[in-house]
């Protein structure tokens, strides 16, 4: 598994970023590119023009099919209702995976303002959850923060250990900011 956390620039320094703890967590496989809209990465623009990379992006309608294969290997079992693929949108967990670090607000316009971002192939995660993350206001309504994704990644493709450590550090720090 690959995450590249595409931050927008007022993420960075916040500290209620919860992407930074993957980021000290598992550099061998979480990096981060700090998006710009008029400079986009060319490293980014590259990895997006491979079939087994998307952006990390929630459906409009319910989620996508989930293989076989990903239900081998989560650490908690999937539905099995198949539903049609969305589009752009993979029905596998991709090889390497774009999460936009950013508020919802300013997601939403990062995507809007990076057309190579619009064009790339999407992946929505399975199953609604309810987000923990009490930290910041404005969420939308089965929106999960940064880390959040990647814990949820990280048990879809069965790294079960790595997703417990993660949820572990999450709650820790989600505790700490609240008092």
């Amino acid at each position: 598994m690959n995450v590249i956390l595409l931050t927008h620039e007022r993420e960075v320094d916040r500290p209620t970023n919860t992407g930074v703890l993957a980021l000290k967590a598992y550099p061998q496989w979480c990096s981060r590119i700090i998006w710009s809209r008029v400079r986009p990465n060319e490293t980014l623009l590259n990895i997006l023009k491979v079939s087994n990379a998307a952006v990390l992006y929630p459906a409009q309608i319910v989620t996508p099919l989930i293989t076989d294969t990903v239900k081998a290997q989560s650490c908690e079992v999937e539905k099995d209702d198949k539903e049609p693929n969305l589009g752009l949108y993979l029905s596998e967990v991709p090889d390497t995976l774009v999460i936009i670090d950013a508020t919802w607000q300013e997601a939403r316009k990062m995507l809007r303002q990076s057309p190579y971002l619009q064009q790339a192939q999407k992946f929505a995660l399975p199953d609604a959850h309810t987000s923990t993350f009490k930290l910041r206001r404005n969420q939308i309504e089965g929106g999960l923060c940064t880390l959040e994704c990647i814990i949820r990644l990280c048990s879809l493709k069965g790294l079960c250990a790595e997703a417990d450590y993660l949820e572990q550090v999450f709650m820790s720090m989600n505790e700490a900011q609240l008092q």
